[in-house]
């Protein structure tokens, strides 16, 4: 992690960032890491019979960066509410 806690040239935000993010920039970092792995994803499986290997080590961390912003999120939210992740969980549920 750089000192400075900035984002990296992929603009993936160290968790020290994410930490001291409120819950819209949570929310909007959620979306945007939701982007870079879609993109990449689209660039690893670019058809249905075909995998671009050249991509494999940027789809794994886009998905390791999507995690932890959704990590961050549900961190987030859990200690706000005073709920714990299996609370938040059941509230997904019908």
């Amino acid at each position: 992690m750089r000192p400075q806690g900035g984002p990296d040239r992929n603009g993936f935000k160290p968790l020290i960032v994410l930490a001291r993010m409120d819950g819209r920039e949570l929310v909007a970092a959620v979306h945007a890491a939701a982007r870079r792995h879609n993109l990449i994803w689209e660039a690893l499986v670019p058809s249905h019979d075909f995998i671009d290997f050249a991509h494999e080590e940027a789809e794994d961390c886009a998905y390791a960066e999507l995690a932890a912003t959704k990590r961050a999120l549900r961190d987030h939210i859990c200690e706000t509410y005073g709920i714990t992740i299996r609370e938040l969980a059941s509230l997904a549920m019908p």
